[in-house]
């Protein structure tokens, strides 16, 4: 119950205080008039049952006396002797008679005789007075034993009405005396009573106002004395328990205080998992907590460099900040912190100082140094000084950061499994979709491309990188690839051992280097932060990867070095299964020309024509937008579209005159039989439809199947474009070479009709190139 409540209780109970008197006097009155007047209704009893008595016996006595007369008279109905008889009995001359009245009734109840008419009127039948008693007799012939009358006495209760009037103003003037004396009584226990009780009830009002320290003065040696030192006693206890309830209370509103604000921080925290975001969020709560500070810090630490890493800084001037955000963890209150694991408050103010000296003062005069652990390991230090409002730091200021510090520690630990947790996932999904890419892919060029953007991806992004693979040649590793700020011609081979990148490929063993200040010249391994693998394939070296440099700046550690090694196995098996499929690329393309070569040589001037049909067939490809395997199929297929010249003799096809008719049908046959000798060879299915379909026309007048427009395959189209220009612009046994302009014409001429116009349109624009003209054109010549 607060003082409030209190006061507002015994107010009431001090506003009553006069009733006291009044419920004394009423209670004393009430017993008083309550005894007076049972023993004044006792006194009438009494009186009222010694006056029936007396009348009753008095009137029994009268009754035998005058019956035996009355008697008399009934029989000798002398009424006149009756009425006298009755008036002699009421008369007034008889000393103290209080016999009122007497009548005589015959056993009809008629009146013989009465003594006191007027009375009798007042007396018909059994009428009973409060003042007089009524005695009735029957009257008995003792002779024959039957009523003969009825004999009917009235008295007077004077005598008992005197006693009465007596008691009752005995009773008021006692009720009278009793009242004054309940007053006298009242008074007196009033002055012993409520004087005591009205100074205990004034200190109890002003020890519910919050005065505690009350002692009372009143000299009592009976119950009040006890009360009153029991009441000094009991103040005195209250006074002290107050005092202590005062101090944890405001203890317990400080903890509150900073329960809840932890516990705002706690919120605010744990709903942020980027690093970057809990880091700035630490400093800015602990700022708010302290109503504002100069300069705050969050120092993160390097266990590897052994150094502060200065993450967040809000009120340092630049220059105090190392170069590079970073400082050796030697001396200072932060590395006492961090060695100790303890907080620290440091105040150089004396108490005679104006603490408002610390607004004006450039040197810390007030300080607290946190740490904040995670798994018992400093990770981190909060750094704090002097508070704006230039009031010093406080043990309760201390509490409050460490328990910040403890909250911070939680919500970096979270961030950093959340930041982990990302970081595998991506390491999953990237392995995942490197091993789906990679297996894809036969292009070394593409290939290479691939591996340095799929290394990048999986470390968050590298300044520089590069593949570095091993030449048998030269025995020397060569840096296929290089992405950064120097170009792969300024790179010079490498010899096996020397530099980081020669070390790796010799040993077969990756590298981790942080922070070395000399950067491995040409080998494109450079930076402060390094990580070369070795690429392996049956054990067996074919070369290194290397990155250098994370963009955001960390270090690279233990993880990037696993996970990099983990993508160099893959990578490996893909580089060995690309160089491979190239080498096997390189001999079926050598097959092939051979093939080619072997068709030209039956005439001898063709020769070299299906190597130049192919080159033309190629840059028509690219210039309408086909995509490397097509342009790939366009090009063997190109070589190989007139293989069927095999099976047709060599005089028709050296015949320098014209063709007969059964010689041209002759002639008109070797797409086909050049689509039947393929067709066989699975891998060179693809190019079947080429071969067997260069020779139809735009307008459907071409040979074998007499196909027109989209019905042609498009590659089939190109190739009769580019084997009739060749055929143009070469010698021939039966013509001399036509001028590149006249062939352009004839180009445009017969587009729509033998040639399709989108061809024909991409053909032009090659040979708007003149060098690339000219050097396909002296291809086998």
């Amino acid at each position: 119950m607060t003082q409030t409540e209190i006061a507002e209780t015994i107010a009431p109970l001090i506003s009553r205080r006069p009733a006291l008197k009044l419920r004394l006097f009423a209670m004393q009155a009430l017993v008083l008039s309550i005894v007076i007047f049972f023993m004044a209704g006792s006194e009438l009893a009494r009186w009222r049952e010694l006056s029936e008595t007396h009348v009753s016996t008095r009137g029994m006595t009268l009754v035998h006396a005058v019956e035996p007369h009355v008697l008399k008279y009934i029989h000798e109905k002398d009424l006149a002797g009756l009425e006298s008889m009755v008036k002699s009995l009421t008369s007034p001359e008889i000393p103290n008679n209080d016999l009122v009245t007497v009548q005589v009734l015959d056993t009809e109840m008629h009146k013989l005789a009465e003594s006191s008419p007027y009375l009798g009127e007042h007396l018909k039948g059994f009428l009973y007075l409060p003042a007089t008693v009524v005695v009735a007799n029957p009257v008995t012939d003792p002779q024959t034993g039957h009523h003969t009358g009825i004999l009917r006495m009235v008295f007077s209760n004077r005598y008992f009405e005197e006693r009465s009037q007596e008691v009752v103003s005995t009773t008021i003037l006692a009720l009278i005396a009793g009242i004054f004396l309940a007053l006298m009584i009242t008074w007196l226990l009033g002055r012993m009573i409520q004087t005591p009780v009205r100074i205990l009830a004034d200190a109890a009002t002003k020890m519910a106002g919050g005065n505690a320290d009350i002692q009372l003065e009143l000299d009592a040696n009976n119950e009040i004395g006890v009360l009153i030192e029991a009441f000094n006693q009991m103040s005195q206890r209250i006074n002290v328990h107050l005092t202590e309830l005062r101090q944890k209370n405001t203890i317990l509103e400080t903890r509150n205080f900073e329960l809840s604000t932890l516990q705002q921080i706690g919120r605010s925290l744990s709903s942020i998992l980027d690093q970057e975001m809990v880091y700035e969020t630490i400093v800015d709560n602990v700022i708010n907590v302290l109503s504002g500070v100069k300069r705050c810090s969050l120092l993160l630490v390097d266990e590897k460099r052994n150094e502060f890493i200065f993450r967040v800084v809000k009120g340092l001037d630049p220059e105090v900040i190392p170069e590079g955000g970073r400082m050796p963890i030697d001396t200072g209150i932060a590395a006492k912190v961090f060695h100790t694991g303890e907080a620290v408050l440091l105040n150089d103010i004396e108490d005679n100082e104006d603490t408002r000296l610390l607004e004006a003062s450039k040197v810390v005069r007030s300080s607290i140094c946190a740490p904040i652990l995670v798994a018992n390991r400093v990770v981190g230090v909060l750094s704090l000084s002097n508070k704006i409002s230039g009031v010093a730091f406080t043990e309760t200021d201390l509490r409050l950061v460490e328990g910040v510090a403890v909250e911070a520690s939680i919500a970096i630990k979270n961030a950093r499994m959340w930041q982990d947790l990302k970081r595998k996932v991506l390491e999953l999904n990237t392995l995942h979709e490197v091993g789906k890419n990679l297996s894809l892919v036969l292009d070394i060029n593409k290939l290479l491309e691939l591996v340095l953007d799929l290394t990048a991806r999986v470390l968050g992004g590298v300044k520089t990188s590069s593949v570095i693979l091993y030449d048998a040649e030269t025995e020397s590793l060569a840096v296929m690839l290089y992405k950064g700020n120097r170009s792969v011609g300024s790179l010079q081979p490498i010899k096996s051992g020397e530099g980081i990148a020669g070390k790796v490929f010799e040993r077969g063993e990756p590298i981790i280097i942080n922070d070395f200040s000399s950067t491995d010249q040409g080998s494109g391994v450079t930076g402060r932060s390094s990580i070369c693998v070795p690429l392996k394939v049956k054990e067996k070296t074919i070369g290194v990867l290397s990155v250098s440099d994370k963009i955001s700046g960390d270090p690279f550690d233990n993880s990037d070095l696993d996970m990099l090694v983990t993508l160099a196995s893959q990578i490996s098996v893909s580089l060995y299964n690309a160089q491979l499929y190239e080498d096997l690329e390189a001999s079926y393309l050598s097959a092939v020309r051979a093939l080619a070569n072997s068709i030209d040589a039956k005439d001898a001037y063709t020769r070299g024509h299906s190597e130049r049909v192919a080159r033309y067939s190629m840059e028509i490809g690219r210039a309408m937008g086909l995509t490397t395997d097509e342009i790939k199929n366009l090009h063997i297929g190109a070589l190989l579209y007139d293989i069927g010249k095999i099976g047709i003799a060599e005089a028709i096809i050296n015949k320098n005159s014209k063709l007969t008719d059964e010689e041209y049908q002759e002639i008109k046959t070797h797409p086909s039989r050049g689509a039947a000798i393929i067709e066989p060879a699975k891998f060179l299915k693809e190019k079947v439809p080429l071969i067997r379909f260069h020779h139809e026309r735009y307008d459907g007048r071409g040979y074998p199947d007499g196909l027109k427009g989209e019905e042609i395959p498009l590659m089939a189209r190109i190739v009769c474009c580019a084997d009739s220009f060749d055929a143009m612009t070469s010698k021939r046994a039966y013509r001399d070479t036509m001028p590149l302009e006249e062939a352009r014409k004839e180009l445009i001429k017969c587009s729509g009709t033998q040639f399709d116009p989108r061809v024909v349109n991409a053909f032009l624009e090659v040979l708007s190139d003149e060098k690339k003209f000219i050097t396909i054109e002296n291809l086998g010549k």
